[in-house]
This record gives structure tokens, sequence and C-alpha cells, in this order.
């Protein structure tokens, strides 16, 4: 933390801890057995369940299918971080995603399973949303 006060960067010890771990950052014991952080490899994001819900719940707009495609709507700039959130889900419904500004393209395997993981979606939204079918 001293390190960052001198470059005017003024941050709580729990602030920079919470920082290290989404960064994946760990402490590891060094060569002379003081504690050093190591950076994972490959490098790696660790997302906290509780980003992934606000994503997936505050930012879907809307989910329309176009045969084993989806296309989800985000308000501006937020589609990057619901792509992330698709993915992180690790569902093997889901093929690949493509964000753009406001819109995700979701490849799935199959029309059944883009219907499938629409419903997923829908359920993981803000119940009080709502969303195109």
């Amino acid at each position: 933390m001293s390190a960052l006060g001198r470059h005017g960067i003024q941050v709580t010890q729990a602030t920079l801890s919470r920082d290290l771990a989404s960064l994946g950052v760990g402490k590891l014991p060094g060569r002379d057995g003081r504690a050093v952080y190591s950076l994972p490899s490959p490098a790696t994001e660790v997302v906290d369940r509780h980003r992934q819900e606000l994503d997936l719940k505050s930012f879907i707009n809307e989910i329309r299918l176009a045969g084993q495609l989806l296309i989800v709507r985000t308000p501006p700039g937020h589609a990057n971080g619901v792509a992330r959130a698709i993915d992180l889900l690790c569902s093997t419904d889901v093929v690949g995603s493509v964000a753009g500004d406001d819109t995700i393209l979701v490849v799935t395997p199959s029309a059944a399973r883009a219907r499938a993981f629409r419903r997923q979606l829908e359920s993981l939204a803000d119940a009080g949303s709502s969303l195109a079918r």
C-alpha cells in the first residue's frame, strides 16, 4: 500500500485485497520465507459470483432466438460484461459468444439448445424485466 501511496493512489487494505483476489493474484512463500505476490499463469480472471449475477440480472433487456443463435440486448456499454458472465456459466448449451456495445451473439449447438439456454438466461434475469421472446 505504501508503494501505491507514493504514486498518489489512496486505497484501503480491504479494497486492495479484494481487487488482487479478483485478478487472481495470490500470495506464496518467497525464497527468503517472506510472502510474495504471484500472478496466475496463464492469466485468468476471477469474477465473483455477485458480479456475475448482477450483470445477468440487471443488464439483459431482450433475448431473441434465430435458429441456433441467441441475440441478447443490453444497455449501451454492458454487452461485454454480460457476455463474460454468460461465458463464465460454462454451459454446455453455449459454443461461444461475441459482444458488441449493446448486443451479444450467443452461438449454441442446435435450435433446441438455444431455446434451453434462453430459458436459463430468462430465469437468471431480473424477474421484473420484460424480455422479448
